[in-house]
């Protein structure tokens, strides 16, 4: 074919019909060509190749039917700055089960009847589909792909919605669909029929803007159970992919619509410092719209978020339900951690009027606190929470101090005289803090510790006299024995100084005091003795285990001395081993301490025998 000799324009005029056989081609080479069908009847057949470079115009202004039917692969490319647009105009009809390659705009003025064709929009530059009348394009299949990044890689609805088919399929592969304030209806009902590229940078979404009375979104009609995907995202300061699966409660007849709002909720009027009462923060990065538009199921939300972007999230929260005006939180949901997006799941979700939804740190449960019974001036007083979180913040009032256990679920604080509120928070792993659990704490008065003893011998008896109302005790007595009750006794083996030590108490008012006994004196020396061979009392005996120099002298009424030992006692004989008779006797007694100390000591004893 000689390329010169095609004419600028190719106008199929009126009644003409062009029948393009199976594998034929038409190629329009020249500069600034566009193929213009007026009012022309054209059939492609499968198969058939048509290379436009420059546009294709369909028009019927001077015929009164005009189908143009493609049934094979139609290219309407842009060369050398001519646009490879699409312009159908004038009550004119495109149609057929072919494949459209467009690489510049499509302007439908007239009618596009989709049946199962295939339209791709493949440009470098960013692409419209538009109307000068208002007229929604309905495609079949709708396949976004072509070069060019930022504004270049948007396919843009521009005044006018648009349709996927019942049986037609949206292949967003890398690339924005830009919907505006207008809305891609996707009227399939298979939850496959959306698909895009999900490697992190490189993903496929649909961008919509916000308006007050209707903002753009994706809508779907279900059909199913099982999980839709709304692929939503935005290119303002940034590529940002957002996605939401809905998914419905039952197979019923639905239509979800999504919109990613990629700003604080706060500029499109709702605000994110107004939250209810569960929650410490919602998202200022992105919020969601998500509406029902028709149908009755209940569905499962599923909000995705990329974590080291957006931070972490563990609740959902929505506009104005149930209390108006403010964020809501959604109630118990599923955080689900994972790389490149995490997501959080609300399930069986029943309310989608007032449809904006935001990602929230929701507040751990208010922690149990147990108070501890304190005392003036006492220390280690011990303070235990319990919750859900995983640290926790105390607080304690002027004139204490918290010694230990900041940070964690139970803390030791020392008390001075003031009464005050000690106060607990817990916190998630998001550092959302719960509402506050507290007591109000009076200190009662302190307890004072004393007591006093007596002795028999190396035994001895302690009588407890502590003051404010003691329901404990805690008795050490210096030679590694103790005691817990109130008035004990305790015989010692060892000589030498004790000290006793006593721990009274009352709840945690606790006061101690200590005494030192020197078990080495000399104990009491008995008055009668019976040394008739029973074993009992037989032997007038001085315990003399702590002592030194003992010396021990008897003498009879008369002044004799009948006994005399330097250890032991009398058995009641005389020196030469004669009974000594019923009667009292002197004794004089000499001793040492085992510090050197005089302990001597002289008196009387009886002696008796049984008959």
């Amino acid at each position: 074919m000689d390329k010169t000799a095609i004419p600028q324009n190719i106008l199929l005029k009126s009644f003409a019909v062009l029948v393009l056989a199976l594998c034929s081609t038409i190629a329009v080479f020249a500069q600034s060509t566009i193929l213009f069908n007026n009012g022309a009847q054209v059939y492609t057949a499968p198969s058939a190749i048509i290379q436009l470079n420059g546009g294709f115009q369909n028009d019927n202004a001077a015929a009164t039917t005009n189908v143009f039917e493609n049934n094979g692969t139609m290219t309407i490319a842009t060369i050398s700055g001519n646009p490879g647009s699409i312009f159908l105009t004038n009550n004119s009809t495109l149609q057929g089960n072919g494949i459209y390659i467009v690489q510049q705009d499509w302007t439908n003025d007239a009618a596009f009847i989709a049946g199962n064709s295939t339209v791709n929009f493949n440009g470098t530059l960013q692409e419209f589909i538009t109307s000068t009348n208002s007229t929604a394009t309905t495609f079949n299949n709708l396949v976004l792909t072509g070069g060019g990044s930022g504004n270049n890689a948007k396919k843009t609805l521009q005044l006018v919605d648009a349709y996927i088919s019942p049986t037609g399929t949206l292949s967003l592969n890398d690339r924005e669909l830009e919907t505006l304030s207008n809305t891609m209806f996707v009227l399939n009902p298979s939850n496959a029929c959306v698909t895009n590229n999900t490697t992190l940078g490189s993903e496929g979404f649909v961008s919509s803007s916000f308006n007050i009375g209707g903002s753009g979104s994706l809508s779907r009609v279900t059909n199913s159970s099982l999980g839709y995907l709304f692929p939503t995202g935005s290119s303002v300061s940034g590529t940002r992919y957002r996605p939401v699966v809905l998914t419905p409660a039952s197979s019923a007849s639905n239509t979800y619509t999504a919109r990613l709002g990629y700003n604080d909720a706060t500029s499109d009027g709702f605000n994110t410092t107004a939250l209810d009462t569960t929650m410490c923060i919602v998202n200022p990065l992105f919020y969601h719209e998500i509406k029902h538009s028709s149908g009755s199921d209940n569905a499962n939300i599923e909000i995705f978020y990329n974590q080291t972007t957006d931070g972490g999230w563990d609740g959902i929260a929505k506009w104005n339900s149930f209390t108006p005006g403010i964020w809501n939180e959604m109630g118990a949901v599923t955080a689900n951690a994972n790389v490149p997006l995490s997501s959080v799941l609300k399930v069986n979700w029943p309310n989608f009027s007032n449809s904006p939804y935001i990602l929230s740190r929701k507040k751990p449960s208010i922690p149990i606190l147990t108070c501890a019974a304190v005392c003036n001036n006492s220390a280690g007083n011990t303070f235990l929470a319990a919750g859900a979180g995983s640290s926790y913040t105390w607080t304690s009032p002027a004139g204490t101090t918290i010694t230990s256990g900041q940070n964690t679920s139970s803390v030791t604080i020392d008390w001075g005289l003031l009464p005050g509120q000690v106060t607990v928070t817990t916190s998630s792993i998001l550092a959302c803090a719960s509402n506050p659990s507290s007591c109000f704490v009076n200190p009662t008065a302190s307890t004072t510790a004393a007591f006093s003893s007596f002795s028999e011998g190396r035994t001895y008896y302690f009588t407890d006299s502590s003051l404010g109302g003691i329901n404990q005790w805690a008795w050490n007595f210096g030679d590694g024995s103790l005691s817990n009750l109130q008035n004990p006794s305790h015989t010692f083996t060892a000589c030498g100084p004790q000290k006793i030590c006593l721990i009274a108490s009352k709840n945690n008012c606790i006061d101690s005091v200590c005494s030192n006994i020197e078990i080495n004196q000399l104990y009491s020396i008995p008055n009668v003795f019976t040394p008739d061979g029973d074993g009992i009392n037989d032997l007038f005996f001085i315990d003399n285990t702590c002592l030194n120099d003992y010396h021990l002298e008897i003498f009879n009424r008369w002044g004799m001395k009948v006994f005399e030992t330097y250890s032991g006692g009398w058995d009641g004989y005389t020196r030469s081993g004669v009974p000594s008779p019923d009667g009292t006797y002197y004794y004089i007694l000499k001793i040492t301490s085992q510090k050197g100390k005089d302990e001597s000591r002289n008196g009387f004893v009886s002696l008796v025998r049984k008959k």
